[in-house]
């Protein structure tokens, strides 16, 4: 008896049990939800005939929420809002999420914003939409403060008008030539950003000197030394590191059969003033521009700079089988082409077939390796 009281007793309990479970139940799917959202925020939604559009997403977001609020919702990025991780501000946030989305920046790409460059927000709201800034981000020379002029230079429809032939870079251009570019300075007019590197810094074996990069007037190296004559044209000089692996270079090409001499070497300040001067009067300030540096921005004052002649002695042309050798193999001894073929927009120079530079055995290798120009491996700071 006492068994099948327990039994009825079990049956009663089972059966409570379905009953709770299939209110509540109903409850669930007939009562209606709030996700979290405070109280007000629903009645917002109410009163705006949204609340059913919202609830139907079945998630909180509090970004949404104190966009509601502040009466910013616009409810075209509705979608965007619930993705869009709130971060703690004054009226700031929900203004510039708002700007950005007018924009047509998405809520992945804004949530990446605030994540890592929340400082440059208004640089990015105060400018055209950009689609590649989170690529940007994602390269190890991206500079944040150059932002403003990433974005500027990648809409510039204007940014290869150049007396230079660009095709080829307009071709394969990307984001990554983007940073490159801004950060060598190439959205600015050349010798307009005079960067003035002291005599110390000009002593570096690895220092950069172009239209933006300047040396003083006085600089002159402190180790010039003349090349042996075997290889060089009259008395010509280059600092005692150069000069040393330009004679270990010729004496293994003549070894090979192939005759190089260094045609002109280190220049003075005066004396470039003198050269680009005299260019200038030949054929004009517009031609000389692209074949000749200005006093101060040429490479030959550094004394690491030479320029090669053959073994007809006249100055290398790339047709010459002591180009193709140079090409093949000056990186082994430090010297890199300095100003090569179709990267005139990128160098600030015309193709010099016969200029090469002393940057050390181990940068050249890199830098050769890297089939950049120095300047484009200096911008990325490789």
């Amino acid at each position: 008896m006492k068994k099948k009281r327990k039994l009825r007793k079990g049956r009663i309990l089972l059966l409570v049990l379905v009953i709770v479970l299939f209110i509540s139940s109903l409850l669930y799917f007939l009562l209606p939800r709030n996700y979290g959202y405070r109280k007000e925020t629903i009645d917002v939604f109410k009163e705006e005939n949204i609340y059913n559009k919202i609830m139907d997403k079945k998630k909180y977001s509090k970004t949404l929420e104190m966009v509601v609020l502040s009466n910013s919702f616009n409810e075209e990025y509705l979608d965007e809002y619930l993705e869009i991780n709130y971060v703690e501000s004054d009226d700031s946030f929900i203004n510039d999420i708002n700007k950005l989305l007018s924009l047509g920046y998405k809520s992945k790409e804004i949530n990446v914003f605030y994540e890592n460059i929340p400082d440059s927000i208004s640089v990015i709201v105060n400018n055209r939409y950009n689609s590649n800034i989170t690529n940007y981000l994602n390269l190890n020379y991206f500079i944040e403060d150059n932002l403003d002029r990433y974005i500027k230079y990648e809409n510039n429809d204007t940014k290869f008008d150049s007396i230079y032939n660009t095709d080829v870079i307009k071709e394969n251009y990307n984001y990554e030539d983007t940073v490159t570019f801004v950060n060598a300075y190439l959205d600015r007019d050349y010798y307009s950003n005079d960067i003035n590197l002291s005599n110390e810094e000009a002593s570096a074996i690895d220092v950069i000197v172009n239209k933006y990069y300047k040396l003083n007037e006085n600089y002159e190296p402190s180790d010039l030394v003349t090349i042996d004559s075997k290889f060089a044209s009259n008395n010509q000089r280059l600092r005692k590191e150069a000069a040393d692996k330009f004679e270990e270079m010729a004496a293994d090409a003549l070894a090979s059969g192939i005759k190089i001499y260094a045609g002109s070497t280190y220049r003075s300040y005066d004396y470039q003033l003198d050269l680009y001067n005299r260019y200038v009067l030949q054929d004009g300030f517009a031609e000389a521009e692209t074949y000749s540096a200005r006093a101060g921005y040429s490479e030959h004052q550094l004394g690491l700079a030479v320029d090669v002649l053959n073994g007809d002695w006249q100055y290398l042309s790339e047709n010459d089988d002591e180009y193709t050798w140079l090409i093949d193999n000056s990186y082994k001894y430090g010297f890199i082409l300095r100003y090569p073929r179709n990267k005139e927009y990128v160098t600030g120079y015309m193709f010099e077939d016969w200029h090469f530079r002393y940057l050390g055995v181990e940068l050249a290798n890199k830098v050769k390796l890297s089939g950049l120009t120095y300047d484009e491996y200096v911008a990325r700071g490789v």
